[in-house]
Parts: C-alpha cells; structure tokens; sequence
C-alpha cells in the first residue's frame, strides 16, 4: 500500500511540473525532437511514402479539357492543385444555391461540380 502513495505522490508532482510551471518544457521539447529524428531516420531509410492519387480529377480534366477556354484551364489547374483547394471550391461552388465562380461558365461551373461528387 505504501508503494501505490508514493507512486501517486511522484505522479502529482509531475503533474504539478508539467501543468503549473515550465521546468519540464525543455526536456519534453528535446524527447520530441529525438523521436521526430527517428521518425524521419525511419521514413529515408524505407524510402517510400505514400500519395494518394485521385482518379476523379484526372477524369474531369481530360474530360472537360476541349469545354474549357485557356482561362478555364489555369483555373481548373489551380483548384485541383491540392485537396484542400479542391474541397473549398466543393464548399463554395458546389450545390444549391452556391455562387457563380469567376472563371467558369455556368454550364462548365455545373459539369465539374458533378463530376467531383
């Protein structure tokens, strides 16, 4: 019983340290780094990394390449750069009621957010 007080009593004064005072940032930063230089020891040792390739977005452009004017294209290349930049335009111009984008047509605008869902 003596044991589990002083392992809760050692376990309050860590707590303590790292929640109320900073004396326990530098180490905590310096075992992160450790572990990030491990972690990246392991990723070039390995050689690979994994990318996710969207098959929808090579369809539509080679889809809707001979639709769009040269303006359309950059546009188009432009969204489809990164997902993120994919699911804003989704967000923003897609659906009911969504706006008109500036560089598509209505009808362009329509056909890419049917293809994308």
């Amino acid at each position: 019983m003596k044991g589990w007080i002083i392992l809760a009593i050692i376990g309050g004064i860590i707590y303590y340290l790292y929640t109320q005072t900073d004396t326990l940032d530098e180490p905590i930063a310096e075992v992160q780094d450790i572990y990030q230089q491990a972690e990246d020891k392991l990723d070039s040792m390995t050689g690979t990394q994994i990318q996710r390739i969207d098959d929808k977005v090579d369809l539509l452009k080679t889809d809707i390449a001979d639709r769009l004017s040269a303006t359309e294209q950059q546009a188009l290349h432009l969204i489809t750069q990164s997902q993120a930049q994919l699911d804003q335009f989704k967000d923003d111009f897609c659906g009911s009621g969504a706006n008109k984008h500036s560089a598509f047509s209505k009808d362009n605008q329509t056909y890419i957010c049917d293809k994308l869902n």
